[in-house]
């Protein structure tokens, strides 16, 4: 994704990251647990679950599920204020989503500095720890399945949390 400038062709660039499977996994996960978590509508558990059963099949979509709701714990404990997205099926992403997306892809990727400045910006550096653990199951599980998130290199990471300002990278991946 290129940086959050409009493209010639007037799509975000976060509407094509969105469009591969694993990212939309991640951020749809997301976003539908913290509105099952707001709203307490079973239907968004149900909907998540459904998109992790078609993608992963039924055993590892528990897994992913069982370790997504882990993330989402851990996060509502350790985070310094409520967490943000957008709505389900959105087309943008907000820099809670993008860390959230740093996070999962540092864990697959092996870029455990970009994992734990996720973490340490979604959370606080000292809780940090606690949420890349918290969080390697739903990672693992997307990753076993063959549902692997493109890698996001630190720098990548530092310029979401300033904001998208001064991007030392023309791509988010």
């Amino acid at each position: 994704m290129n940086q959050m400038r409009p493209q010639p062709d007037g799509q975000c660039p976060a509407s094509r990251y969105l469009a591969r499977t694993p990212e939309s996994l991640v951020v749809g996960g997301y976003r539908g647990w913290l509105h099952f978590v707001t709203e307490r509508n079973a239907a968004s558990l149900e909907t998540i679950q459904s998109q992790f059963v078609r993608h992963l099949g039924k055993p590892t979509a528990l897994v992913a599920m069982a370790g997504l709701e882990s993330m989402i714990r851990q996060l509502g404990t350790c985070a310094g204020c409520p967490l943000r997205c957008f709505c389900q099926g959105s087309q943008h992403l907000c820099r809670d989503e993008c860390l959230i997306l740093g996070l999962i892809s540092g864990l697959q990727n092996g870029e455990d500095e970009a994992a734990y400045l996720s973490a340490g910006n979604l959370s606080s550096n000292a809780r940090a720890s606690e949420v890349v653990a918290s969080a390697g199951e739903f990672a693992m599980a997307l990753k076993f399945a063959g549902q692997q998130l493109l890698p996001i290199p630190v720098d990548t990471v530092h310029w979401i949390i300033k904001g998208g300002q001064a991007a030392p990278n023309p791509t988010l991946h």
